[in-house]
């Protein structure tokens, strides 16, 4: 990164445009190679088959990946972008089986939708490796300037430590009330880490002067500045102002969101009954106790219901220690649970809720009502989260963890809130496929952290 006048000049990297054009070549190549290597040789009546899914190949590429985050700045890791990867591949695999039977093109051998999808992922693994590390090349290790209160401050580091080494380093850290140090260490730093506990006018500074010196910024939002993703600018007389509109959704949104419901419930719950039945017998079998848990969770509009889930816990877990969360090394888990719990089949069972009403496909967790008591003490903001009904999957889950601090997870919840759409519930219903394939996504919260709330607490 050079500098001029103090300034910095941000590199650019690859096009995304260039980036969607290289995928959709890769993965229609992975389809043409899957047709050699199924059939030998491309022959008379199989090469129009093939030119017919080439456009259609390329569009659903392009959506699926686009839902699926790989055309966002991938703050993280390879492995997201390659769970994402198997996830798009696999989408891929079952539209082009659709629309080669739906077009009368399934004339060719079906080893060939074995064959293309291994080399669709091979092709696009080394294709978006070599992306990743050219991308992280380019922009280079950023010098990170991190502001804030120690104990928000002491979260985002912890963050940050998760993070490919090399994307970061972390220069300085500064509390509020020492703020007037702040443009000093600007000129040292690349991008800068606001993380809450500040005043209007600090970030005010703090946004004009890094956009001065094209500095990158990013800010963990209060949870106020979330509310107002869905406010509007109007004005009064000449003078404009924001206007706050309330978070609930209106009556077709209510009743588009239940249709889908129940359409996936019955749809998934068909498809899924079979295996039901059998992770039931194993549970009667290695552990004492009944198969299905019912506990009461707190739903839309502040209503309890009974949640139905696998039971995954030995009987009475909680009769000793009380309401806590789960911990990554809980011994009330059973071996099975384990499993279950890493694989979400757990949560099987509540697709009965999502027919009864109780719960919607996507919607923020249900939690118990003694947790939902201590989150609305410490965030009077927490009750926003029931103006809609509860869901198995949703936006914190998908990009959070079980063990995700509780004032995250109500931010991804209100952002939910604030910029609902189907489209929303159809992109967060994508993302859940390659979090099932996450398993450090459902690990519990570590031992005695904040997260661990006592009954007697």
């Amino acid at each position: 990164m050079t500098e001029r006048n103090g300034n910095s000049v941000k590199p650019e990297g690859i096009p995304k445009w260039l980036v969607a054009l290289v995928d959709i070549s890769l993965a229609n190549l992975g389809l043409y190679f899957g047709f050699v290597v199924a059939t030998g040789e491309l022959q008379g009546f199989q090469i129009g088959p093939l030119f017919i899914l080439f456009p259609a190949i390329a569009l659903v590429t392009v959506l699926l990946f686009h839902n699926l985050g790989l055309y966002s700045s991938q703050l993280s890791g390879f492995t997201p972008i390659l769970r994402a990867l198997i996830t798009g591949v696999i989408g891929l695999t079952i539209f082009s089986i659709i629309f080669a039977f739906w077009t009368r093109a399934f004339i060719f051998q079906r080893s060939v939708f074995i064959a293309a999808p291994l080399l669709q992922l091979l092709f696009l693994m080394g294709w978006r490796l070599l992306y990743w590390r050219l991308d992280l090349w380019v922009h280079g290790q950023k010098k990170l300037l991190v502001i804030g209160s120690r104990n928000e401050v002491d979260h985002a580091l912890e963050k940050i430590m998760c993070l490919p080494q090399g994307l970061f380093e972390v220069i300085k850290v500064l509390e509020p009330d020492k703020i007037e140090e702040f443009q000093p260490w600007l000129v040292k730093s690349d991008a800068v880490l606001v993380t809450g506990a500040l005043t209007l006018e600090q970030k005010n500074q703090i946004i004009r002067e890094s956009f001065d010196r094209g500095r990158e910024v990013f800010i963990v939002p209060d949870l106020y500045e979330i509310i107002l993703a869905r406010a509007a600018i109007t004005q009064v007389h000449d003078t404009p102002v924001i206007e706050c509109h309330d978070m609930q959704l209106t009556f077709l949104q209510l009743f588009a969101k239940r249709a889908t419901d129940l359409i996936f419930a019955l749809l998934i719950g068909v498809i899924t009954f079979p295996l039901l039945l059998l992770v039931a017998l194993i549970i009667r079998i290695t552990s004492p106790g009944p198969v299905v848990f019912a506990q009461e969770r707190v739903g839309f509009r502040g209503k309890p219901f009974i949640l139905y889930k696998l039971r995954t816990m030995i009987v009475d877990a909680e009769e000793e220690c009380g309401p806590v969360f789960s911990t990554e090394e809980d011994d009330r888990v059973t071996a099975v649970g384990r499993f279950l719990r890493a694989t979400r089949l757990d949560e099987l069972p509540q697709l009965y809720n999502v027919l009864r009403g109780d719960l919607s496909i996507v919607g923020p967790r249900p939690e118990r009502p003694f947790f939902v008591a201590k989150f609305q003490e410490e965030m009077p903001e927490y009750g926003l989260r029931h103006l809609v009904k509860p869901g198995i999957t949703g936006l914190a889950q998908v990009n959070g963890y079980y063990a995700t601090d509780s004032h995250d997870k109500l931010r991804y919840d209100l952002y939910y809130l604030a910029d609902y759409s189907t489209l929303m519930d159809f992109r967060i219903l994508l993302l859940t496929i390659p979090t099932l394939f996450n398993r450090e996504a459902a690990k519990g919260v570590k031992s005695g952290t904040r997260e661990t709330v006592e009954k007697k607490s």
